[in-house]
């Protein structure tokens, strides 16, 4: 396979297609501490942490052993696994033969370390130290040298020798296209005692592509007084084809684990084959690293290039990069001093552009990352020290439409945050103090009084239905705003304007909530944002064909992530929230930016965490944010058999903490922590009985009911809970089913509040 050579060792690369250097899709992201795998839809399926396997580093094998024959000794030992658990990394010619495996166990190195002890055997075993890696390193650099000639050039003195040569190393002359190296004129012995120049000069062209000849040689000397006296030409370095060697140089790298991908670039133009492979496993692409300079025979001893590339890649509005790039620019000052590659990738539509910086030091591009990231997140547009909002920037009415003229007058752009109620500024820093003072004049010419309808179920209905199309039409275009997060009409007018909206919301007949829905075959209304119910800004069409502004799908799809109660999936709201859709990750990745991407991908995870205390806990350390499991589940067979537990040090604040009672109290066992704590438990325990506080029963977190029904939500877990036993429940009605059959009632014609 050939295409054109995008490998770059540093500096900033050309805008590419995407395509032809993307890496895999991976749907495994590295969350506080933890591995997590999600399906299609952004579910979590699994959550892997490094305390939930070992790794163990088997030294003493003998040479050429495989990794079946290391599953064989292992299971003669007592141990049950695969050979996709086993790597051999290569080794050098007085290297010994090791091998790493990995098991789904804590204290197997140990256990494997005493075993092999036990047995006398030669072989020995030592644990690795495991950890989450924050940078993606599974990606590869290949290349080699193109078969190529050497030639040899006579001519009559040493002056035009040399001059010749010249023109070579600077390029004025070329072969094919490609530039070639010369070595300096060298006198040699005269083939003919009668010749007029017993001392003939000779030059050597090296690099000269392999399918030049004699003749191509002799036109790219453009010069005929440059013309040599005769020209000999090597034979070429290596026979096998570019496509044959990469076969073979693919072999090589699977030895060292599995691959995902592996891409050949072959530019007729460079001296250099080069080639990219992503390996599954982060471990393998690093073991990979050693046929660096290693001589391969079908490349005629010649020699490979095999680098490591970490790499991070940020997706976000055109607009955006647009306006940010004169600060990207000078950021790059560093990364090339750092050998970093930057590349800048348009999509089709010119919506979105993903960025990516690549290079050999993983510590590098995680700092280049984060300044890039802190360059596309713009500066919050302050006055006085307070953000610059207005409840009329939550509409596309007419201070919006100033805001965009004053964007364009600057050749600035202004994102706004409904959710956080602030403006961000993306541009050039000295338009920034030109665009806060425009946007306080503007704020001082507009109106600010917004008049708020809260929507019950019923109502909410209604406005979905049809109702908010209503109130459009006699209020006009920009007018109102349906909040459908908080569930309410936002008015952005006079008091006349709010009675009227209130009279239509108030004026249906409470009967009949819900209404026929709106004709929908107008182009005007299928261009209408489910979410907003406008005129869909920066349109995405989804795959159901339902039209959606670019901020209202991405704020919609935060607070699916944030409020997700079940299976973590985000449906289309399309026909009144009737269609039927679900939305895959692979088509909201295509839609939206990627730091909204990667707050989807977090939310879900957190709430499955949240939803699964008995699994899993967060470190109490303030502000550290890694997440642990639970001693409950995380104990192996051969921890249960021993009653030993593995010690637990969180690996981002290196607190000590016990995964069995959650506290942190160093030495002392569990029940000796409780005895010593019980007197200020205690006192706690009487004052949440005062203010009727009680902790839930399944993750702990303390609640307080005020009034209501019995019926309790857990703001941590989200489980239903009874407030009189304190049953839990999975979903709402099962709950009220109970309070119903076993307590009388739920709660509000009698006083059940303990």
């Amino acid at each position: 396979m050939q295409g054109r050579e995008n490998i770059n060792t540093h500096g900033q690369g050309v805008e590419l297609n995407e395509d032809e250097d993307q890496e895999p899709e991976d749907l495994i992201r590295v969350f506080s501490g933890a591995s997590v795998q999600f399906n299609e839809f952004g579910h979590v399926l699994k959550v892997s942490l490094p305390t939930d396997y070992s790794v163990a580093c088997i030294t003493g094998l003998p040479p050429g052993t495989t990794p079946e024959a290391v599953v064989n000794t292992l299971c003669d030992l007592g141990f049950n696994l695969d050979i996709n658990q086993v790597r051999i990394p290569s080794q050098g010619v007085l290297s010994e033969t090791r091998a790493t495996v990995k098991m789904d166990d804590p204290l197997f190195a140990q256990e494997l370390s005493s075993r092999l002890n036990t047995t006398q055997s030669v072989l020995s075993a030592a644990p690795l130290a495991t950890a989450m890696k924050r940078t993606d390193c599974r990606k590869v650099s290949i290349s080699w040298h193109k078969a190529a000639h050497k030639a040899w050039l006579n001519f009559g003195t040493g002056e035009l020798a040399n001059r010749v040569a010249g023109k070579f190393n600077d390029g004025r002359f070329t072969c094919l296209g490609r530039r070639v190296k010369s070595s300096a004129g060298k006198q040699t012995s005269s083939y003919n005692i009668y010749s007029k120049n017993p001392v003939p000069w000779t030059i050597t062209l090296s690099d000269i592509p392999r399918e030049a000849t004699v003749a191509d040689i002799k036109r790219a000397i453009t010069s005929r007084y440059d013309d040599p006296r005769h020209i000999e030409m090597g034979d070429i370095s290596y026979q096998a084809s570019d496509a044959e060697v990469s076969i073979e140089v693919r072999s090589q790298l699977e030895k060292h684990g599995p691959l995902e991908s592996f891409h050949l670039f072959c530019a007729p133009t460079g001296k250099r084959v080069k080639a990219t492979a992503w390996f599954q496993d982060e471990v393998d692409a690093r073991s990979a690293h050693s046929l660096n300079d290693v001589q391969l025979d079908i490349l005629g001893k010649g020699r490979l290039t095999v680098a490591l590339v970490s790499s991070a890649k940020v997706k976000v509005p055109t607009a955006v990069y647009t306006a940010s790039k004169i600060r990207i620019d000078e950021a790059q000052t560093s990364w090339k001093q750092r050998y970093l590659t930057f590349r800048v990738y348009p999509d089709a539509r010119q919506q979105f552009t993903s960025l990516k910086v690549e290079g050999a030091n993983a510590k590098d591009v995680a700092a280049a990352r984060k300044e890039l990231d802190q360059i596309l997140s713009g500066e919050i547009i302050t006055d006085g020290g307070r953000a610059l909002w207005s409840p009329a920037f939550s509409t596309n009415g007419n201070a919006w439409r100033k805001l965009k003229a004053i964007e364009a007058e600057l050749k600035v752009i202004v994102v706004r945050s409904k959710s956080k109620r602030q403006l961000r500024f993306h541009g050039s820093p000295e338009k920034l103090q030109q665009a806060v003072s425009r946007i306080v004049e503007l704020l001082k010419e507009e109106p600010t009084t917004v008049h708020a309808i809260d929507l019950p179920p019923h109502d909410l209905a209604w406005a979905v239905q049809g109702g908010f199309k209503e109130i459009e039409q006699a209020l006009g275009k920009h007018v109102a705003v349906f909040d459908v997060a908080s569930r309410r009409l936002l008015i952005n007018g006079t008091f006349e304007q709010h009675a009227l909206a209130l009279a239509i919301t108030q004026g249906k007949p409470v009967s009949k909530p819900h209404r026929p829905l709106p004709d929908t075959s107008s182009a005007t209304l299928t261009e209408d944002c489910p979410i907003c119910f406008c005129e869909a800004e920066n349109a995405v069409q989804t795959a159901c064909k339902h039209t959606y502004c670019l901020e209202c799908l991405e704020e919609y799809c935060k607070s699916v992530a944030s409020t997700s109660k079940e299976e973590f999936k985000i449906k289309c709201q399309g026909d009144a929230g009737n269609c039927t859709a679900v939305f895959a990750l692979r088509e909201l990745n295509a839609h939206i930016s990627s730091s909204t991407f990667e707050a989807v991908l977090r939310s879900s995870f957190e709430e499955y965490t949240q939803r699964h205390p008995e699994t899993f806990r967060w470190c109490p350390t303030p502000e550290c944010g890694f997440i642990y499991r639970c001693a409950a589940t995380s104990t192996s067979a051969s921890a249960a058999a021993t009653g030993r537990l593995p010690s637990y040090v969180c690996p981002n604040c290196f607190e000590s903490l016990c995964t069995s009672c959650h506290a942190q109290h160093g030495a002392y066992t569990c029940a000796e922590y409780k005895d010593i704590a019980s007197g200020g438990l205690t006192a706690l325990a009487k004052l949440k009985k005062q203010l009727n506080i009680k902790d839930c029963p399944k993750c702990s977190t303390p609640m307080e009911k005020t009034s209501g029904c019995n019926h309790m939500t857990c703001g941590g877990c989200k489980t239903h809970i009874c407030w009189v036993c304190m049953a839990v429940f999975e979903r709402q009605q099962p709950c009220y089913d109970h309070m119903n059959k076993e307590h009388g009632g739920i709660g509000l014609d009698y006083g059940y509040m303990d």
